[in-house]
């Protein structure tokens, strides 16, 4: 179960892209980040992104629902069958943020080592609770599902909303990927912070066990962690993942 659920299931029927676009991403109802809530991560319901990842949801669901011969949903996302996939909505749509490894080692804060990536997941819903997601970027001119899987991280980050959706005024989150250190966070932005630029991480699951070592109780709890901790613990592990390139997700 949890191989199937870290896994994130590349679609043959669709052509990855070759690159994104690291900093320039397609602009509608004034989107741009960092954003004000995770609960609000694409509030406006009509932008090209959602509109994408709606697309690739219906067309999921009706080839699994129509072909015998395609893999199961069930393989791909958290839910019991084919038919949940039906009855699934797009949930919370976030871009996804890169650690520059060379700014981080040169000194500089994990928060002032970001870029935005120009590829956008957005949580897919079913029976109240995040069972995967679905990846769109830009393609040939159009923003087009790319990817779609894991159920795992979708979990953990449907419940982070939850846990901050209830806050007000509202928190400043974004997704951030180390790819080089093989660790997920998301950034925490308190709103009696926004202006001291200190901003806390949510370890998710990769990152988890990437501070394993230290073998402290808020590590497995997934608690927050300073910006110094995190700067610390990703250091070391960049420096031996851009050694070897066969190492990054």
């Amino acid at each position: 179960m949890g191989n199937r659920r870290l896994r994130a299931a590349w679609l043959g029927l669709l052509a990855a892209p070759a690159a994104f676009a690291p900093l320039v991403m397609a602009q509608t109802s004034g989107q741009s980040s960092p954003l004000t809530s995770i609960g609000a991560l694409s509030p406006a319901s009509g932008t090209v992104q959602r509109r994408a990842a709606e697309a690739g949801l219906a067309m999921l669901a009706e080839r699994w629902s129509s072909s015998k011969s395609a893999p199961g949903a069930d393989r791909i996302f958290d839910i019991p069958d084919n038919r949940t996939l039906g009855r699934a909505a797009i949930g919370d749509g976030f871009e996804m943020y890169l650690v520059d490894p060379t700014a981080l080692l040169s000194g500089k804060r994990l928060s002032q080592s970001l870029y935005g990536s120009g590829e956008w997941r957005f949580v897919v819903m079913a029976n109240g609770k995040g069972v995967g997601l679905i990846t769109v970027a830009p393609m040939h001119g159009k923003w087009t599902m790319v990817q779609a899987g894991a159920s795992e991280l979708a979990g953990e980050i449907a419940s982070i909303a939850a846990r901050y959706a209830v806050q007000s005024p509202g928190v400043r989150l974004r997704f951030i990927r180390s790819r080089q250190a093989l660790a997920d966070f998301i950034e925490v932005v308190l709103p009696a912070a926004r202006d001291s630029s200190a901003p806390i991480y949510v370890p998710l699951i990769s990152a988890r066990a990437m501070l394993a070592p230290l073998g402290t109780d808020a590590i497995a709890q997934a608690a927050p962690l300073s910006e110094t901790q995190v700067d610390a613990a990703l250091r070391p592990r960049l420096q031996r993942g851009m050694r070897d390139p066969r190492i990054g997700h």
